[in-house]
């Protein structure tokens, strides 16, 4: 499987709701890296989901109607379609840092972010429309955490 990019225009017909973006965009991320399906970065995908206001309603089942609607919505209109209607649906709702932590928590969820995963982060920022200083801002608040337990796991 290939890497994904994201697409370059948004000129598409497709509507989704802001759940819908949010959730394909964070699908996108896990494939990010060309692989197909890492389990902990599916895993990390539904308890980031989960722990969004906009899902606060869903259950389990709700999750899986989501990934499959999403699904359908890629064969029919395909992917990059989908891909450019999340990113604007979004920017509309003023969800873009939203859809950014979603994506980063997945795509760092295996505990690794290769270079093809790095190109995805760099170019989903941009066409969130994030400046590489917030997008930077929100991965140290995001991580800064993680790097004080691995000192002081080290220090012990």
């Amino acid at each position: 499987m290939s890497k994904r990019k994201l697409p370059r225009s948004g000129g598409t017909q497709v509507a989704l709701s802001p759940e819908l973006a949010i959730a394909a965009i964070g699908l996108f991320s896990v494939f990010a890296d060309g692989e197909s399906t890492d389990e902990a970065e599916t895993e990390s995908l539904g308890e980031m989901l989960s722990a969004i206001d906009l899902y606060e309603d869903y259950a389990e089942e709700d999750f899986a109607a989501l990934g499959t609607e999403i699904g359908n919505l890629i064969n029919e209109e395909g992917l990059e379609a989908v891909a450019a209607q999340a990113i604007v649906t979004a920017k509309e709702e003023g969800l873009e840092e939203a859809a950014f932590i979603v994506a980063i928590v997945v795509i760092a969820s295996d505990g690794e972010v290769p270079e093809a995963e790095q190109e995805y982060v760099d170019s989903l920022y941009q066409a969130l429309g994030l400046s590489e200083e917030r997008a930077n801002e929100i991965i140290d608040e995001l991580f800064s955490g993680d790097e004080e337990d691995e000192e002081e796991e080290e220090d012990a």
